[in-house]
């Protein structure tokens, strides 16, 4: 079976090879990188069957492109359509905004765009300056800033969809808990990765959280095709509550879901503290490491101001 898992494995390194070729001519972008890889083998085998293995990847990758122009929806109805071993979270910025933000000490683009993540160049090269380090004394301070903004808010959504729910107004309520999803997601994505969302897709949302953690999208999820249904009915539930008169949601369906966002909500906060406290760790011992680089930058500004 070993043999078989090699051979599995390659094949995929192919077919991942294969499409972001494809993805490179029809986006034309400067560089590829991979910030989050994981895969699953499944093998069975049986006196009634012959022995089966299936490969599946699930990537998250960052496009960088020369222009300023967002292609974020087309490159991910790209990956959505023509990825089939797994799953593909793709985000895309520009040049530009990718050199600004690594000169504004942003923790997600520094860390991602480092050359060991590099699967793909036009010109054979990395244009990011590996040399360039970040700076964590400020990593807990905005997550915390977050986590205040937002988690009050996805308990406000998440009281509110308890009130439809009394009230049986079961398409609200689901379109509530989807907003509690939302900001929870954000909120995660920010504390364990520093990268600010633009987008409301909680699917997008979930996959890019599968980079740091499992748990969010096993919470979600779990229950099995049930389960992946009635995550099916949440992620809809932000266009179809508001503008589909076909949209409905019964009763059971919605209790169900109220149930598990209320898990994932109490899951999101522990997360999130638990990140935090390792990021005001990882404060602590940099300034105890550069006590003497600070202390001197601090007296150079002193006497700037003079």
């Amino acid at each position: 079976m070993e043999t078989q898992t090699l051979s599995t494995a390659a094949e995929h390194a192919v077919y991942f090879k294969e499409f972001i070729k494809s993805l490179a001519e029809k986006f034309q972008p400067l560089q590829i990188f991979c910030f989050a890889k994981s895969s699953t083998l499944n093998e069975s085998s049986g006196c009634f069957i012959d022995d089966q293995s299936t490969y599946t990847c699930n990537y998250c990758l960052l496009l960088v492109t020369e222009s300023n122009i967002r292609i974020d929806f087309e490159v991910q109805e790209f990956a959505n359509r023509y990825y089939k071993q797994g799953s593909m979270i793709i985000l895309s910025h520009s040049r530009e905004n990718l050199e600004n933000a690594i000169n504004a000490n942003d923790r997600f683009f520094i860390t991602a765009s480092t050359t060991e993540q590099l699967i793909y160049s036009h010109d054979g090269i990395s244009q990011c300056d590996p040399s360039i380090p970040f700076i964590p004394t400020q990593s807990a301070v905005k997550a915390n800033k977050d986590l205040a903004h937002r988690i009050p808010l996805a308990a406000g959504f998440l009281n509110g969809a308890g009130e439809c729910l009394s009230k049986s107004q079961f398409a609200v309520c689901t379109f509530m808990l989807h907003q509690v999803v939302e900001q929870c997601l954000i909120t995660l994505i920010g504390a364990y990765m520093g990268y600010r969302t633009e987008f409301h897709n909680i699917i997008r949302l979930l996959g890019i959280s599968r980079a740091f953690s499992e748990q969010p999208f096993n919470l979600l999820t779990s229950g099995g095709t049930e389960g992946q249904r009635l995550f099916d009915v949440l992620a809809k539930s932000y266009s179809g509550a508001r503008y589909s008169d076909a949209f409905t949601v019964n009763e059971e369906d919605a209790k169900a879901l109220y149930q598990k966002v209320a898990d994932f909500d109490r899951l999101a906060k522990a997360m999130c503290k638990r990140k935090i406290k390792q990021l005001e760790a990882t404060a602590t011992r940099y300034r105890e490491l550069h006590k003497a680089d600070i202390e001197t930058t601090d007296h150079q500004l002193a006497g700037a101001l003079l």
